[in-house]
């Protein structure tokens, strides 16, 4: 009795270990298989690609600087207040909010007789105010208004976008229209086969005044202003099967 139960365990253990080894087996082919399927040969090439857009600007800036010269500093203090503040009231009347104005230089120094550098012959004081013009046609005239309440100093006009997310993304699009068609004569010249985009890198991009010129000035000083360039590039790598 006890030879025969030690042989049917004998026996259910060979089973166990025969079943065990082939379902081994089957997972091992299977992975084997899935591996082999899903594995594929790139050789990889990589291009730049440039995409430019042109946008009309919709805000300007400009810097208004008021001057005045007096033997008194006190006096010219005081005539360079008056002359800004009827500068900002003029401002105000042509829809520029006060927050579109900021004093982006201020400085008070004394005037030396030629000759006699330690002797003061008066005081200047200069006060420039930084101004966001959001309609840009309105440019020349607030130039002109500016120069006839006393604004003795005017520069540094610059246009420029508001957003330039919209124009941007446009300008990677053609970026990568860009890469892509480099890639095709690549492959086509030398005749490497069909490509296919494996990755993408955006590089940098930049904003600046383009060679467009329009005119936004109908009276007074004529202004013209650059389009805005909005610039995007990017590394593309493509596989070749």
């Amino acid at each position: 009795m006890k030879k025969y139960i030690l042989c049917t365990l004998v026996m259910t253990l060979s089973i166990l270990a025969v079943g065990i080894t082939l379902i081994g087996g089957a997972s091992q082919s299977n992975t084997v298989m899935a591996t082999s399927v899903n594995q594929v040969q790139y050789s990889n090439i990589t291009v730049t690609g440039v995409g430019v857009v042109h946008v009309r600007p919709d805000f300007a800036n400009i810097n208004l600087t008021v001057e005045t010269r007096n033997r008194n500093l006190a006096e010219a203090q005081k005539e360079n207040t008056q002359r800004v503040q009827r500068l900002i009231k003029m401002l105000g009347e042509q829809g520029i909010s006060e927050d579109s104005i900021c004093t982006s230089w201020f400085n008070i120094y004394p005037e030396h007789d030629y000759g006699h550098y330690d002797r003061v012959s008066g005081h200047r004081v200069s006060n420039q105010l930084n101004v966001k013009v959001r309609d840009i046609n309105n440019v020349g005239k607030i130039i002109d208004l500016a120069a006839a309440i006393g604004v003795t100093s005017v520069g540094g006009v610059q246009f420029g976008i508001s957003d330039n997310t919209s124009a941007y993304n446009a300008a990677l699009v053609k970026a990568i229209e860009s890469a892509e068609q480099k890639a095709l004569l690549l492959s086509a010249v030398t005749d490497i086969g069909d490509i296919k985009i494996i990755s993408v890198k955006e590089t940098n991009y930049y904003g600046f005044g383009g060679y467009s010129y329009r005119s936004y000035s109908v009276d007074g000083t004529p202004i013209r202003s650059n389009d805005i360039e909005v610039t995007a590039h990017v590394e593309v790598a493509f596989g070749i099967v």
